[in-house]
């Protein structure tokens, strides 16, 4: 499911009934705003959440210690999340693997730049039904004034459109 970073937030889609997420772009201040309301909503829900954070190559490098991250237990918290950065279409088999046995308790979420409509990865997570695919472009004018009015809005400030 393709989602704008902007629905994420205003939606009443109940986030934790996915468990994929991909943010590409060469946004990276949306994608780090995301991953911290995704991260939030999943801490909401269940308070003992453990977090670890990979880089591509490390799991290309030593996939075993990738599955184990994914698959073991814990002792100190119930769910998971993993975010991967610097993805590329290199890691798709994994991810693959990991949705085909779709462990409920972890969640992951994946960072990549910008991404072609061709990339593999992308096209997955755009057609997967439990996953949420958000592309976090750079910000245009009309984005910029729209977060500038919600945020005047927010602290009771009354500014003209001049």
């Amino acid at each position: 499911m393709i989602l704008k970073s902007y629905e994420i937030q205003k939606s009443k889609l109940n986030l934790l009934k996915y468990n994929f997420f991909l943010l590409y772009g060469e946004n990276f201040g949306l994608k780090k705003d995301v991953k911290e309301f995704i991260k939030n909503n999943i801490k909401q829900k269940n308070h003992e959440v453990e977090i670890v954070s990979l880089y591509e190559n490390e799991i290309i490098e030593n996939e075993e210690n990738f599955y184990n991250f994914i698959y073991s237990g814990s002792l100190f918290s119930s769910h998971k999340i993993i975010t991967i950065h610097e993805a590329t279409d290199k890691i798709l088999r994994r991810i693959e693997d990991i949705y085909k046995q779709y462990p409920e308790n972890v969640f992951i979420i994946i960072f990549s730049g910008i991404l072609e409509k061709k990339s593999k990865l992308r096209k997955f997570f755009e057609t997967s039904e439990k996953s949420i695919c958000v592309p976090c472009y750079l910000d245009n004018e009309r984005d910029l004034e729209t977060i500038a009015q919600l945020e005047f809005k927010k602290n009771n400030l009354k500014i003209s459109r001049d």
